[in-house]
């Protein structure tokens, strides 16, 4: 699926991605980051400031990392209202906490928190520990997202919201070994969000899911493919870009489908009748 859309890829930042570029479009608005505090959340939060976003909201579980980010946020960009909420996005009671602490419904929602479990055999895994990344990955991100659409609604936006889920490769490209539990979880996620156009109308909010690509984060390490040389690394700058730009209306035509960030942007566009016309980059049997 990766290599029919396009025929360049990137793994470092390049210009046509740079946020400056959409300081007109996002003058004003608010971002969520869950899982915002470290790896791939503190590049994305970084990004949509280089934006011009006005407000950035980071959640997550350590408040030591959000504090943190939060303050090199605060530092760099001087004009930007920067704070952070800490959450379980697992548990709904925490969520709606979360929700209820925002005096106004972010304009986008970037589901960056996820789980990785222990990368085991299937005919010896701790189904315990199997279960937690779906408990996170899918039942977390959904119930971020469902009270986020419902929070967006009893504001009454002007505009539609944007919800981001970060996904994986690994989801369907690669049949790696002991990847099972974290690839299953993600291929529902993706999935759901597929689905999820169907019952929320386009002007309540879009939604895309997006392959950051093989960046070296913790979890990266931990799935065991680092060092892999059919795997090239990607930079965290490019993903969070690749992001920020997936966020703005250019990238509206993504809606409901998966993306992956080392795509290059002018050929994704390029591309765009097709992919809606075919309904490309969804799920499907190959060969049915």
């Amino acid at each position: 699926m990766a290599s029919s859309i396009v025929s360049t890829f990137h793994f470092e930042s390049y210009p046509r991605l740079s946020p400056s570029r959409l300081h007109e479009e996002f003058r004003g608005k608010t971002v969520l980051v869950t899982g915002g505090g470290y790896g791939i959340g503190s590049s994305i939060a970084r990004s949509f400031a280089e934006a011009g976003v006005a407000s950035i909201i980071l959640a997550g579980r350590t408040e030591s990392s959000l504090k943190s980010t939060v303050n090199d946020l605060a530092q760099s960009f001087p004009s930007l209202k920067a704070s952070y909420r800490l959450v379980d996005i697992s548990s709904t009671a925490s969520v709606k906490k979360l929700f209820e602490s925002l005096p106004e419904s972010p304009d986008t929602l970037v589901n960056n928190a996820g789980f990785m479990s222990e990368p085991q055999n299937f005919l010896t895994a701790d189904i315990d520990e199997w279960w937690k990344g779906f408990e996170v990955n899918v039942l977390g991100t959904t119930i971020v997202t469902q009270a986020y659409l419902q929070h967006r609604l009893a504001s009454k936006p002007k505009s539609p919201g944007v919800v981001v889920a970060l996904n994986t490769f690994a989801s369907f490209a690669v049949r790696a070994p002991h990847l099972w539990a974290y690839s299953g979880s993600k291929i529902a996620l993706a999935r759901i969000f597929e689905l999820a156009v169907v019952d929320v109308p386009s002007s309540v909010a879009r939604f895309i899911s997006i392959n950051p690509g093989a960046v070296k984060t913790a979890m990266f390490h931990r799935s065991g493919l680092e060092g892999s040389s059919d795997m090239p690394t990607t930079d965290a700058k490019l993903s969070a870009e690749f992001i920020v730009w997936a966020t703005s209306e250019e990238a509206a035509f993504l809606s409901g489908r998966l993306a992956w960030a080392n795509w290059d942007v002018d050929e994704l566009v390029a591309k765009k009748e097709e992919i809606v016309n075919k309904d490309l980059l969804i799920s499907g049997l190959t060969g049915a």
